[in-house]
């Protein structure tokens, strides 16, 4: 998810007024004299929301001041504070962080004891009630939260609306009517997809594993996940492989897609060139500059197998995670202004102002962007909300699976191929015991 396209211990004064900051949420006592630090990731969001926030979370709290750091490549800045023992009091390092290696280092603290406190302002109830339980998974290991979930990108496929009408289309429902519209599509000059091919992990999430999911349900995927002997060359991959081998050899993709990045292939499909494309509910901010007048474009997920034994529900969702480091001068401070964050108020005015969805439930009068207003209900009816981890604990493997998939596209091998060779792969790190292993939920 590119641009922007999905996270204490206490001494002396300070863990006394976690004590007795237990009754509302865990914040500390006014007057404290502190500085909070916050440094985030300065993407499609930019980082105005956190300046904003914290110079008001500051002021409320009686601190000295806040320090808000934004920048779009945080990952990299951040990486000499964990280094020398110098890190903020609370994170959002971006989607370029190698998340789990700092959690495996003990540079991450685990949340457990602060999410079993109420929610800011809340009396009542616990701040880990406020947030999606399906998002709160992708952040723990070993039965502990370590990343905590604020916004979230659902990933999907988007159709031109404004060309379906136009052409009389009807957006697809099942993989066997995409096969019945393609050729329509094909005969008024229009291809039915593109892609980013410079980003082949797109076409991973927007064909391959929502249709390994389709075909199997979400134990097919999770066995992919969990290195399962045999999950990736089973009947439900091998069959997802095909599927795209058909799109591809019967000219379904944009020609000049496998040279494209995600902003090339994206004006195509702005320009009308081609009718749908895999992305993120991210697509509106990352094209804005760009979007044609009158042109409307709506979110869709990718069309299930007719007969497949999968939820059609399926939802991707990804998360880019905030943390509380370890080693933060103090930890408590940054604790308290996530929740500050993650307030109902103040997740709504993130949802209203950015044009995007929240982790935080409850949020039913909150005032969606139009396009938003799809996902947000493909979001609140998905029964199955699935993910892709893998690629962050095990990132050769990802990286095999993004080469053939590349390889697939470019039609150098066949699906058959392409499932041996990431199978080969996820045999070498289920063998592999220096990498720390991940169960699936």
């Amino acid at each position: 998810m590119r641009g922007n396209r999905f996270i204490w211990i206490i001494s002396g004064v300070a863990a006394l007024a976690m004590m007795a900051g237990c009754n509302n949420g865990g914040e500390e006592s006014k007057g404290s004299g502190e500085t909070l630090t916050v440094k985030v990731f300065s993407g499609g969001y930019g980082h105005d929301f956190f300046e904003d926030t914290a110079e008001d979370f500051a002021e409320e709290r009686g601190l000295a001041g806040s320090e808000v750091e934004g920048d779009p490549r945080m990952w990299d800045r951040l990486r000499p504070d964990f280094v020398a023992g110098t890190p903020p009091d609370v994170a959002w390092p971006g989607w370029g962080m190698d998340y789990w290696a700092l959690v495996y280092d003990g540079k991450i603290e685990p949340m457990d004891d602060y999410l079993d406190q109420p929610a800011y302002g809340e009396d009542s109830g616990t701040w880990r009630d406020t947030f999606d339980p399906d998002l709160m998974k992708l952040g723990q290991h070993d039965g502990k939260q370590y990343l905590m979930p604020f916004h979230v990108n659902l990933n999907g496929w988007w159709y031109n609306q404004t060309l379906f009408e136009e052409k009389g289309w009807t957006m697809p429902s099942t993989f066997e009517e995409l096969l019945e519209l393609g050729p329509k599509m094909q005969a008024e000059g229009i291809a039915p997809l593109t892609y980013q091919g410079q980003y082949p992990y797109y076409m991973l999430y927007g064909f391959i594993y929502p249709w390994v999911i389709s075909s199997g349900g979400i134990d097919a995927w999770n066995d992919c996940q969990g290195l399962v002997p045999g999950a990736w060359k089973s009947e439900h991959m091998l069959k997802a492989a095909q599927s795209v081998e058909l799109l591809r050899d019967s000219g379904f993709f944009l020609e000049g897609s496998l040279a494209m990045d995600h902003i090339a292939s994206e004006t195509e499909f702005l320009k009308g060139n081609a009718a749908m494309v895999p992305v993120g509910t991210w697509f509106y901010a990352e094209m804005a500059g760009a979007w044609p007048t009158g042109l409307v474009a709506e979110f869709m997920l990718p069309p299930p197998y007719a007969d497949g034994k999968g939820d059609p529900s399926a939802l991707m969702v990804a998360i880019e995670p905030f943390i509380i480091p370890s080693d933060a001068k103090n930890k408590q401070l940054g604790v308290d202004y996530y929740k500050y964050i993650t307030s109902k108020d103040k997740a709504r005015q993130f949802v209203e102002e950015k044009g995007t969805l929240m982790s935080i439930t409850g949020l039913d009068d909150a005032v969606y962007a139009p396009y938003l207003e799809t996902p947000a209900r493909l979001f609140e009816q998905a029964k199955v909300k699935w993910h892709s981890e893998y690629r962050f604990w095990y990132p050769a493997l990802a990286e095999e699976a993004s080469n053939s998939m590349s390889a697939l596209l470019a039609g150098d091998i066949d699906a058959e191929t392409f499932c041996e060779r990431i199978e080969a792969k996820a045999e070498e790190t289920r063998n592999d015991e220096s990498i720390i292993k991940h169960t699936v939920e």
